[in-house]
């Protein structure tokens, strides 16, 4: 059946347009429960999922707990000294943190990097965060290299990934190129947060 005149509609087409409508509208109450923080995110490792929990313990034997973070931008940097395009990026990293340390982001406060390295030795992890100047890191490190219990819970096999995770503990950001993080500070840094003031009352 065609349509007869303007304004009249086969019932498939209604139908049609009435599920496209119920799907735009669905669509809108996940992103404003994203926004808002009401519903409860899977726990994964995918952009909007909830970051899996960091339990471990700092070179100098200082206990660390990633909710400790809650409220910050955090960037979780998998690492190793004898990975190369690891050391090249570790300048940029130090550039990140000195320039978003005091920045306010959508649902973030201040930003700090996580540095969870790879290595399996102690004497070439300590030597590369002394060359490479990265003292205001926290560090990670057990020793048991891709086998460690960090990287099979983040899932890092061949590519060290780098995850943003905002201050409500989402990920906002995967990937192994320190551009599309950048970026994504940027943007989560611009954003007007008093905009979305009132979804989170």
């Amino acid at each position: 059946m065609t349509e007869l005149c303007t304004g009249y509609y086969s019932p498939k087409q209604l139908f049609m347009r009435i599920r496209a409508l119920i799907m735009l509208a669905v669509a809108g109450l996940v992103f404003i429960s994203f926004i808002s923080g009401s519903t409860e995110p899977d726990m994964g490792l995918k952009i909007g999922d909830r970051a899996p929990k960091i339990v471990a313990s700092l070179p100098d034997g200082t206990s660390f707990d990633s909710d400790s973070l809650k409220g910050k931008m955090v960037l979780v940097d998998f690492w190793a000294s004898y990975d190369a395009p690891s050391r090249i990026d570790n300048h940029r990293k130090t550039m990140l943190l000195e320039r978003f340390a005091n920045s306010e982001f959508l649902n973030s406060e201040g930003f700090v990097i996580v540095s969870i390295s790879l290595d399996r030795f102690k004497t070439p992890f300590y030597k590369t965060i002394e060359r490479d100047n990265l003292f205001d890191f926290y560090h990670i490190c057990d020793f048991e290299g891709r086998e460690s219990k960090l990287a099979r819970k983040f899932e890092i096999s061949n590519q060290m990934t780098n995850f943003l995770i905002d201050g409500d503990g989402r990920i906002v950001e995967t990937s192994n190129d320190l551009d599309r993080i950048e970026s994504t500070l940027h943007r989560m840094e611009s954003v007007d947060r008093t905009r979305f003031a009132a979804y989170r009352r």
